[in-house]
């Protein structure tokens, strides 16, 4: 009996893996051409939103979005406003921080040299440096933000352009394709897997937002307003961003106010955790970004070494978008079912 062959086109084959090749090496290399479109587009498309509703009440297109503009903006400078006054709240107090830091490890390592026999007087510097190298990443971190920050300037430009000119985008890309109804299909999809997803993450984190805070402030959290906004803005990024903010947020309160509100602030996090996951984004943001578990965590890996933070934000809603892209492309559906979770 013979074995049954698979036929694989070599010409196809190739064009696939240049193509591929391709799209990395342009998303790699210019980056930095690259991420602010992407992010202007997405912003744009979230924006289209108001616009579309100032528009309805007869306002002219320029003044739709222009308030819409405006309402961003603001909706900003509260959230950086907020963050610098609790920072430099901190910025106060950081001495004493690292200070009641190198007390609580000097004291772990003295436990550890009476339980488990390591020399105790070998850590206390080892210590003092640690706390230096969290600085240290803190400090990278903030230049990263402050990177991104450069490129708000241009980013707010291509947001006003993508706005102004969104019929003459949509025509462009409708006059490349014969099939002028899978063309719009298309792109509606896509924008409406743009605006549900990110519109329902920030009501999630509106969510948790007012959840950290209450639970902090009934433990006596130090610095409650900071940790709850920091935890709840470091949910955007999908996974690892409920660990990092949620971590900071434990470590904090422990090296500065001891292991019960600690444990307060691990128990409000993770309660708050459970009703997100099972609860919260089933039912806000649904079956939009329904992908595989395999290709979620692979596809965040992937735009986070290619992009960092920016890529891990914004990495579901684009293989949600590519996703779409697959079902409406004759040829493609093979890709388009390998991206979608299976019930």
């Amino acid at each position: 009996m013979s074995t049954p062959k698979i036929e694989i086109s070599g010409l196809n084959l190739i064009k696939t893996l240049l193509l591929s090749g391709g799209i990395i090496a342009l998303f790699y290399y210019g980056k930095d051409l690259v991420i602010p479109l992407l992010v202007a587009a997405i912003i744009a498309i979230l924006l289209d939103i108001p616009v579309q509703k100032l528009k309805s009440w007869g306002l002219p297109n320029w003044a739709s979005i222009t308030l819409a503009v405006l309402l961003m903006l603001i909706l900003f400078l509260l959230i950086f406003w907020l963050l610098n006054s609790q920072i430099s709240n901190m910025a106060e107090d950081w001495s004493t921080i690292k200070d009641k830091a190198n007390e609580k490890l000097n004291s772990l390592s003295q436990w550890t040299n009476d339980r488990l026999n390591w020399n105790y007087k070998d850590y206390i510097e080892g210590n003092k440096e640690l706390v230096e190298k969290a600085e240290g990443l803190a400090s990278t971190f903030l230049s990263s933000i402050m990177s991104l920050l450069s490129q708000s300037l241009i980013i707010f430009v291509y947001i006003i352009l993508f706005l102004m000119q969104k019929k003459q985008f949509i025509n462009f890309f409708k006059k490349q394709f014969s099939n002028e109804a899978a063309i719009s299909s298309l792109m509606v999809k896509s924008a409406q897997t743009i605006k549900n997803y990110f519109v329902g993450k920030g009501k999630i984190m509106g969510f948790l937002f007012v959840i950290y805070y209450i639970g902090f402030l009934f433990g006596s959290v130090p610095y409650a307003l900071f940790l709850a906004l920091f935890a709840s803005l470091f949910s955007i990024i999908p996974y690892v961003g409920n660990i990092i903010g949620g971590g900071v947020a434990v470590l904090l309160s422990y090296l500065y106010a001891g292991s019960t509100p600690a444990l307060i602030v691990i128990g409000v996090i993770s309660v708050t955790q459970l009703v997100e996951n099972y609860v919260l984004t089933p039912w806000i943001i649904g079956d939009e970004i329904n992908l595989n578990p395999f290709i979620t965590i692979f596809g965040i890996i992937v735009f986070s070494a290619l992009w960092g933070v920016v890529g891990a934000v914004i990495s579901l809603p684009l293989i949600g978008v590519l996703k779409v892209v697959f079902d409406h492309t004759k040829g493609m559906e093979a890709y388009a079912y390998l991206l979608k979770k299976m019930d």
